[in-house]
């Protein structure tokens, strides 16, 4: 009767053994404990023997509990795991050797990752140089494919389309196969251990994630991708896989392996991903462990030209009172604000000013004059071929200092986090050099599609918002200004932005004689989230309304009323300004 228990309880078990038995293929080693345990060839029995140990143990204890510490049911429960994680095992060994046929096959570029157990992803390069490649083997909970085809001229779609080509078809036809778990149980002949692959994987979650390089349309590139991705789920459902355990994302360019500055990574980066997890819960555990590779992100070219005329300006016009246009060009769609919420924006900007009077910030100095320049030397000729900054509206004069000369905000942040490598599973790592950091200017929006289930379309949801960042409003005067951001919205996995924001300028915005104002710009801007060892990095692109160009924000990553710090980047007779912006909740 203790036997049938163990067996019972051994087969509720059988998910833990499947988690413990995710790997990847293709590591490198040398002697007898890695050609076990960690061997090079994917057609190894890697996952077998680390299921066999894993299932071992977990039948000891099983039997330990439910035989009083009997030996004999001791026994009969690792004997039994023993059997179950072999046999679970060898069902990833077999995937993972179909998955390297099918890319020698087709010539497919297939490299494979291991998702640990805090949700990490280490790739086979990795794991390879580890010392304790076949422990975190024992704990993972999932693998990733990343694959590429080489072997195509247009790779696995039609140009510019969601349309899978022939090929694709032929060899998505296969890699299906590789995943149907129905298709795999039938060759199964004993009707218990059949059953008991088929429990064991029923909560097993497939993630779709297509990829792009930076190069055109971030907006656009996210679309194709989340279009794409959902195309490749929805031919692995035609083939068999149940659609309640498919997900897809269009990741876009906020992802990359490599670095876009070059057309071989480009090309790297230009990829669908095949995310393996064992349940539900190991999905949400790397989807709020996941992190991009920020030190990949390509930056803008900076206005060196502009600066160096704002470098040697002989004076800086003073901060204006009256908030005059210097260029009348006509406001875009997005500053036009259409549909906002007037009475709520004059609300916050009658309690902002409350909290934020003239006297609570001192308004911006002008920068220190220079020393005069020859009128032989002037940079008219640099002045003159200087690109156009884009503005729309009045251009609004927020002091401060040139960007040259300034110090940003952003640059005190820290480093920022991204995919944490195999040496570093429990505190995040941080890019050492992530050049679009400090200065907005030379970033630009980077969007990522939601993750989404391919039976409803719903968007699965990981986490909860940051403290403070749930939808308030945040506001500060600067340069006699009221600025006011509304529905700041952060998530706390991978500071994804929940909701995009509201931003508003009232210009010399003076609260006794109007608390009813008219904004002179209204916007929803778009945003990067960034998450850094010193806070989290809003950063907000305005697009030239009222002369700005961007803006950021430095939150605090446990909450509070008052942000980091931050700086407005603006244009002011073509040249680069920045000026210091440390919000508040308004609300």
């Amino acid at each position: 009767m203790k036997f049938a228990s163990i067996k019972q309880a051994t087969a509720a078990g059988v998910a833990l053994c499947l988690a413990g038995c995710a790997t990847a293929p293709g590591q490198q080693g040398n002697g007898s404990f890695t050609n076990t345990f960690n061997n090079p060839d994917p057609c190894s029995n890697n996952a077998r023997n680390t299921g066999m140990v894993a299932g071992a143990l977990v039948g000891t204890l099983i039997g330990a509990k439910l035989g009083n510490k009997d030996r004999g049911a001791m026994l009969a429960g690792a004997l039994l795991g023993t059997t179950v994680g072999a046999m679970i095992g060898a069902d990833m060994d077999k995937r993972r050797c179909d998955m390297a046929k099918v890319a020698q096959d087709y010539q497919l570029r297939m490299t494979f990752s291991a998702v640990a157990s805090d949700g990490g992803v280490m790739s086979d390069a990795a794991l390879s140089r580890s010392g304790n490649a076949a422990e975190v083997k024992k704990t993972a909970i999932g693998n990733v494919v990343s694959v590429q085809d080489e072997g195509g001229p247009g790779g696995h779609f039609e140009s510019n389309s969601d349309v899978l080509t022939r090929r694709a078809e032929q060899y998505f036809s296969a890699i299906a196969d590789v995943y149907n778990q129905a298709k795999m149980a039938q060759s199964i002949s004993d009707a218990g251990q059949r059953e008991q692959i088929l429990r064991a994987g029923a909560d097993r979650k497939l993630l779709l994630v297509g990829h792009t390089d930076d190069t055109g349309s971030s907006t656009l590139n996210a679309d194709l991708s989340e279009r794409r991705a959902k195309a490749v789920a929805q031919y692995l459902e035609r083939r068999g896989i149940p659609r309640e355990q498919i997900y897809y994302q269009g990741g876009g360019e906020v992802y990359p392996v490599a670095d876009n500055n070059s057309e071989a990574g480009r090309a790297e980066n230009r990829r669908v991903e095949i995310v393996e997890l064992s349940s539900t819960a190991n999905l949400s555990k790397y989807l709020e462990a996941r992190r991009s590779n920020y030190q990949f992100y390509r930056a803008v070219p900076a206005r060196t030209d502009a600066v160096s005329v704002a470098a040697v300006e002989p004076t800086r016009p003073p901060a204006t009172t009256k908030g005059e246009a210097r260029t009348t060009k006509p406001a875009t769609p997005a500053a036009a604000g259409a549909g906002t919420d007037k009475s709520a924006s004059a609300k916050v900007v009658a309690k902002a000013a409350e909290k934020t009077t003239p006297a609570a910030r001192p308004v911006a100095t002008a920068a220190p004059t220079a020393p005069t320049v020859p009128a032989a030397s002037a940079p008219a000729v640099i002045a003159a071929k200087a690109p156009l900054l884009k503005t729309s509206g009045k251009q609004l004069d927020f002091g401060g200092a040139p960007l040259a000369q300034a110090t940003l905000a952003a640059s005190s942040v820290g480093r920022l986090a991204h995919q944490r490598p195999l040496f570093s599973l429990i505190s995040s790592a941080y890019a050492d050099d992530a050049p679009v950091l400090s200065d907005c200017s030379q970033d630009r929006p980077r969007v990522a599609g939601a993750v989404r289930a391919l039976k409803d379309g719903a968007t699965y949801k990981v986490a909860e918002h940051v403290p403070g960042l749930y939808g308030k409003s945040w506001s500060e005067r600067v340069n006699g200004h009221q600025i006011v951001i509304n529905r700041v919205a952060v998530l706390a996995s991978e500071a994804t932005l929940a909701q995009m924001p509201e931003l508003k300028v009232y210009a010399n915005y003076d609260p006794a004689a109007n608390r009813n104002p008219k904004p002179d710009v209204s916007m929803r801007p778009e945003v990067n989230t960034y998450l850094a060892e010193g806070g989290i990095l809003y950063r907000m692109f305005t697009g030239g309304a009222g002369g700005m160009q961007c803006v950021d924000i430095v939150y605090n990553r446990n909450g509070g009323s008052v942000a980091k710090g931050g700086n407005i980047v603006y244009a002011h007779d073509n040249r680069l300004y920045v000026s210091p912006f440390k919000p508040a909740i308004a609300n």
